[in-house]
């Protein structure tokens, strides 16, 4: 949608500069706060587009003109209304911010909660601008454009558009692009060293490229306009050229952008014929999660992925409408005592969520809010990721025991078993039931670490190995160790060092694999 919009500015804007209409002015006015409603880096386009529009007219400019343009931006901006009616009439669970009042919804409009201007929530020092441009730039040139799209589009800013009024237009666009690349690489602080962050950084690039991709398609033309003019057989060659590089470039990276697998495939050959698997990862990934738990459970959530496609299994399908599911991160805002009436089945010890040294202003740690509703949800309280904030005091009451996809919170001081072969046994079933929703887990081959795709395979054997690990302690802890249970053991311990990225690497990781190893060799020597 934001390349849409993007398009549709420049569409505008060319329009505006071949015309010099008022009418084309106007209409640029109410696309700005239009696509403003859909993806704030537009503004990085329109702050250059509102510069040069209002130069042009620098000798016209007059209270009215100015309130006109206001007045067509701010009708562009209308859809932003939805939020503090709906927020007020119908509000829903999950949705984030305090947009009912003026201050709320211009905290929200702002990004307040993450930093105005900025795209992660992070203080930690990250690449410089240089290294971000130089990143842009090998894929933009290289990757995406095949080494062609540099030298087209150089060309197509030398030959600008035919019957333009004002002849600055090139200019206007080309200042647009540089103001993109250094601002945006300058207030961007997500880290790029993890796949998946810099995945989610390269989603950014689409918007600038939609500029270079249209100088390009302008110096195409040009070169074959001339190529016509010297010779007919040239100008048949350079269109032969043309599609043969268009065709290469998909060829060539046709492995990224098919998605055939991602839907139902051809599994195993029987006589009956093929099994089909579907393969919708983050579909099936979602009903993993929360099908294997009892009937009204309470599930928090600390990962975007598990957040997103969770909402969206319960809101869109209606899938285990009894399964109550919070953010931790968005629990963490001041704005969330406004929220607490939307979980009537749950009791807030406090208006938000903080670390457990840091009661103030009203704050609870999670030891309490897991505390007042252990016993209100029979069925359990799960978490999934990772805790917010490392809390001592949480770990001194309560466990976190392998459930599944997710872990089960468990008072410390009551026994997680009365048999770890019952527990063995149970865990088996409910892995079967995740293995029913989720029996294909993205590869590799097909997706990388940039991907989401690639982040349901890495959790999954994350979780495996939070079973191993589990299992591990338990076994050894346990009179007679079971060779089988060790050998399970062994194996996620081995996966995740051989698949997992160096960084990810951890001494406990080592330290687990080589202990499992030892009581393996000494359960099979009958040394245990």
């Amino acid at each position: 949608m934001n390349n849409l919009f993007a398009a549709w500015l420049i569409f505008v804007l060319l329009r505006y500069a071949q015309s010099g209409s008022m009418n084309h002015a106007n209409l640029g006015a109410f696309v700005c706060g239009l696509a403003l409603c859909n993806q704030h880096t537009i503004v990085l386009f329109e702050i250059p587009i509102i510069a040069w529009v209002l130069w042009t007219q620098r000798h016209a400019l007059r209270v009215k003109m100015l309130s006109k343009f206001t007045f067509y931006f701010t009708l562009g901006l209308l859809p932003y209304i939805y939020m503090p009616i709906v927020s007020t009439w119908n509000p829903q669970p999950g949705s984030w911010g305090d947009v009912t009042s003026v201050a709320g919804l211009f905290h929200h409009l702002r990004r307040g909660d993450y930093g105005t201007f900025r795209l992660f929530s992070s203080d930690r020092d990250t690449e410089p601008l240089s290294t971000r441009l130089v990143l842009y730039l090998n894929d933009a040139i290289g990757r995406q454009g095949g080494y062609l799209l540099g030298p087209l589009a150089l060309v197509g800013v030398l030959n600008p558009p035919r019957r333009v009024r004002f002849e600055g237009f090139r200019w206007a666009v080309v200042c647009m692009y540089l103001f993109y690349l250094v601002v945006f690489h300058a207030l961007s602080n997500m880290p790029l060293s993890e796949g998946l962050l810099y995945g989610v950084h390269m989603r950014f690039w689409q918007q600038p490229n939609i500029v270079l991709f249209v100088w390009g398609g302008v110096g195409l033309n040009a070169v074959l306009h001339r190529a016509n003019e010297a010779s007919g057989v040239l100008s048949r060659l350079g269109v032969v050229l043309s599609i043969a590089c268009t065709v290469g470039q998909g060829v060539q990276w046709h492995h990224v952008g098919n998605q055939s697998q991602a839907w139902y495939t051809p599994s195993i050959m029987r006589r009956v014929g093929p099994v089909y698997v579907c393969r919708r990862y983050i579909h099936n990934y979602a009903k993993a999660l929360v099908d294997p738990l009892p009937r009204n459970a309470l599930v928090f959530v600390n990962y975007d992925l598990q957040w997103t496609a969770i909402r969206y299994l319960q809101r869109c399908e209606g899938f285990r409408p009894d399964v109550t599911v919070l953010n931790l991160s968005m629990m963490t805002y001041k704005w969330f005592g406004t929220k607490h009436a939307l979980y009537p089945s749950m009791s807030f010890p406090g208006d938000r969520l903080v670390p457990a040294s840091n009661h103030q202003d009203g704050g609870f740690s999670l030891r309490d809010l897991v505390r007042v509703n252990i016993d209100k949800f029979p069925g359990g309280i799960y978490l999934g990721g990772q805790l917010n904030f490392p809390d001592p005091t949480f770990h001194d009451h309560f466990i976190t025991v392998p459930y599944g996809l997710l872990d089960k919170f468990h008072p410390a001081s009551k026994p997680v078993y009365k048999s770890l072969k019952k527990w063995h046994r149970q865990n088996a079933k409910r892995m079967a039931h995740v293995r029913a929703h989720l029996p294909v887990v993205p590869s590799n081959a097909d997706y990388n670490d940039e991907t989401w795709e690639w982040t349901v395979a890495r959790d999954y054997h994350m979780k495996q190995l939070g079973v191993a690990t589990f299992l591990l302690d338990e076994t050894i802890k346990s009179d007679k160790a079971n060779i089988t249970w060790l050998a399970e053991c062994t194996r996620p311990l081995e996966h995740s060092l051989r698949h997992e990225p160096r960084q990810f690497w951890s001494e406990s990781l080592l330290k687990n694999l080589v202990q499992s190893f030892a009581c393996w060799t000494c359960a099979r020597h009958g040394q245990m």
